[in-house]
């Protein structure tokens, strides 16, 4: 099964997946991470270090899997989901629009924030990062 790796996961450097899991990363990804590189409030040294953190990634994952068009049918779906949940979409996009990128290829959130991809668990799989 395909794993998408949340910029949680990502950030923290660590999972624990069985082998049955193809890892990967969306665009969606490491365009956050790349904001949260340029930060006006970073010193120098860490806006490096977290450059280059960004680029390992990406000699490991390769290219982020995009948002396309069947990204946007499946958010489409997750949104509205969340909001016949009860739940807000507002301060959640981008977890959405990963959970889109997910859901549209069949494959499983890996995330240390289960909690923002509530109550997505009907739909897809979410995972913690030591689901083994």
């Amino acid at each position: 099964m395909r794993a998408l790796l949340d910029t949680s996961v990502l950030i923290a450097g660590r999972f624990d997946l069985d082998d049955t899991y193809d890892t990967a990363v969306a665009s969606l990804s490491y365009a956050e991470l790349r904001f949260g590189a340029n930060l006006p409030r970073l010193e120098a040294a860490e806006r490096t270090v977290r450059l280059r953190r960004i680029a390992d990634l990406e000699r490991v994952y390769g290219a982020g899997l995009p948002f396309d068009d069947d990204a946007a049918t499946s958010y489409g779906i997750i949104t509205e989901f969340v909001l016949r949940a009860g739940r807000s979409v507002r301060g959640r996009a981008i977890d959405l629009l990963i959970a889109a990128v997910a859901h549209s290829r069949g494959a499983a959130v890996v995330t240390l924030n289960t909690d923002d991809f509530e109550p997505l668990g009907a739909i897809m799989t979410i995972l913690p990062p030591d689901q083994q």
